[in-house]
């Protein structure tokens, strides 16, 4: 030999190491990513309540509930019994049918308001993250704006403003509080919205798109839109809980309608009997503790798969 060196080839001992040192970690990674898909326990339970919670608010007419005006007497403020389930209140109503009937109202504001929040929110961050430059710079300060001032005092003021309690109707007053809390619920979505458009729109297949001449519109709705639903559906879950409290809110300060039956109007009609029937606050104050929690559950949840799919493209 001229002082060369002759490279070995690796002997079949260790090929084979290496060979299992690489289907290891496969198998670790394929593991790691199915238990961060697995939907747990707690989503299950929590969309188990939520599913029966809409049942039961929906289909309430059709259960064998205590009617929620009904006035029974000598139980007023008496607490559980096998007669009524979450005991009476301070003039004698059924609070349990009262707290199934008022998540009827509670839920279907929070909820209408929601889809309109999420409609407007995703279109105005769909146009501001696509086309950017001055518009963007526009959409962006009036959101801005929208978040500066506290959500509460807003829909206070547009409440009252626009339907007075003691002068404008039930239904003015509901659909007003309706229309007030789809205003909140607009910029965060929109701003959600922008951030994955802007992030999505640089991706090479919709660069690849708009080389080939599709139009603007088409690349929205066919290229974009699917990929920023997850982060959208995801802050809509944990937008729709911060919902049903401000609508309480409104209830509990005597804003909107206060003649049908609500979370809301049962705790502010039970807070000056806390000390003498706790049981009136309690039950609506649970239930709508457990809604809200299980609406966080399935929102965080839907952000965590939506992450996961995120890093494995």
């Amino acid at each position: 030999m001229s002082g060369l060196e002759t490279a070995l080839p690796p002997s079949s001992s260790e090929r084979v190491t290496v060979n299992v040192d690489a289907e290891a970690a496969i198998l670790a990674e394929a593991e790691e990513t199915y238990q961060a898909r697995k939907l747990g326990f707690w989503f299950w339970a929590s969309a188990g309540w939520l599913v029966l919670l809409v049942l039961s608010a929906v289909f309430a007419d059709l259960l064998p509930l205590k009617d929620p005006t009904a006035t029974f007497r000598g139980v007023a403020r008496d607490g559980p019994s096998a007669a009524h389930w979450f005991g009476a209140d301070n003039i004698g109503h059924d609070v349990f049918s009262r707290t199934i009937y008022g998540a009827r109202r509670s839920l279907a504001v929070a909820t209408v308001a929601t889809l309109v929040g999420f409609t407007v929110g995703g279109i105005v961050g769909l146009v501001s993250g696509f086309y950017r430059r001055t518009l963007d710079d526009a959409i962006v300060a009036v959101l801005d704006i929208m978040l500066a001032i506290p959500g509460l005092v807003l829909a206070l003021a547009l409440v009252a403003f626009f339907a007075p309690p003691g002068t404008a109707s039930p239904t003015a007053q509901t659909v007003w509080a309706t229309f007030a809390l789809s205003i909140l619920a607009v910029p965060t979505i929109a701003r959600v919205a922008r951030a994955q458009t802007m992030v999505w729109a640089d991706r090479d297949f919709v660069l690849a798109s708009r080389t080939l001449g599709t139009r603007n519109l088409r690349i929205i709705v066919r290229e974009v839109l699917p990929n920023i639903l997850p982060a959208m559906v995801s802050i809509a879950f944990i937008g729709l809980a911060a919902l049903i409290v401000v609508e309480a809110a409104l209830a509990f300060f005597g804003v909107g309608d206060v003649s049908g039956v609500s979370w809301g109007i049962m705790i502010q009609n039970g807070r000056s009997q806390v000390d003498r029937a706790p049981h009136m606050v309690l039950f609506p104050a649970l239930f709508m503790f457990m809604t809200i929690l299980s609406l966080n559950f399935i929102g965080d949840q839907v952000r965590t798969l939506f992450d996961v799919r995120e890093s494995g493209i």
